[in-house]
């Protein structure tokens, strides 16, 4: 990988010239720090301002993805006129744009009943969080002391390897946290080209440059599609990870640096296309 900052002169040239701009990016770990506990994540100030104003200018959609429920997406980031795109792509929300997958829909009564299972063969370990997501569910152990890991991840397995093998679920790894999801060939990749077709009237990506960040294995799909985009990737965390996205940068307050320049490039880009006004009618 190397490093965003490193190609700021070539990469501001593409998003001066490029016509339409998607930005997607993940939270938890991108534009956040991970929280202890998924509710006391916050988005830092200047991000969200930053963030705002770039929702705000012609030919820029800013798309915020993410594992966590819509409805806990949206209140997190909390910017009209933005899109959101929650549980790793089965539901999203935006201007003119309410979607959740229908396979995901139909698989909801199973999941939440393995995630009242998997409360109860976890409720005696320590910092064991499980979180029932609307159409996913998320086992945590961030908070759970190491001496307990072990225990907790054969208490996992047993509730949830006979639903697995059944193909009654997809299993997944994030940071300390098992995700547990519909059997539905869907992940941000998809999500983040099923956007780019709702917003293309030809139903395309043509015109677009997409430009995608995230922190996480979940993300490394959507990476994979940028890249056969041509758009920009970029992974925000060590830099030696084995990863698909093509740039790094080291933390979200870098990411946060990062946008600043972003939002003077494409201000100045939009006064520069402009047509000056000549006072007639």
């Amino acid at each position: 990988m190397r490093s965003l900052s490193s190609r700021w002169t070539t990469i501001r040239q593409r998003i001066v010239s490029a016509r339409l701009v998607l930005l997607c990016c993940d939270v938890d770990g991108t534009l956040a720090r991970i929280a202890d506990h998924p509710a006391h994540a916050q988005l830092p100030t200047g991000t969200k301002r930053l963030l705002r104003q770039l929702v705000g200018l012609p030919g820029f959609r800013v798309v915020f993805v993410s594992g966590r429920a819509l409805a806990d997406l949206k209140r997190i980031v909390g910017i009209q006129g933005a899109y959101y795109v929650g549980n790793h792509g089965l539901e999203m929300a935006g201007p003119s744009l309410a979607f959740t997958h229908p396979q995901a829909r139909r698989a909801r009564p199973r999941l939440r009943r393995l995630a009242r299972q998997l409360s109860r063969a976890l409720r005696d370990i320590p910092g064991a969080l499980v979180e029932w997501k609307g159409l996913t569910v998320s086992a945590h152990w961030r908070s759970v002391p190491p001496s307990a890991h072990r225990l907790f991840h054969r208490r996992v397995e047993a509730c949830v390897g006979s639903w697995r093998r059944r193909g009654w679920l997809r299993q997944r790894r994030g940071k300390r946290v098992i995700e547990l999801l519909p059997p539905v060939a869907w992940d941000k990749g998809r999500a983040v080209t099923w956007l780019l077709r709702h917003l293309s009237p030809r139903g395309g990506a043509a015109g677009w440059w997409v430009i995608y960040l995230g922190d996480d294995r979940s993300d490394e799909d959507a990476f994979r599609v940028t890249n056969r985009l041509r758009g920009l990737t970029v992974f925000v965390g060590p830099r030696r990870v084995a990863t698909a996205a093509a740039y790094w940068l080291k933390s979200p307050r870098d990411v946060q640096r990062w946008f600043s320049a972003l939002q003077r490039a494409q201000s100045e880009a939009f006064a520069s296309r402009r047509e000056p006004w000549t006072g007639t009618n």
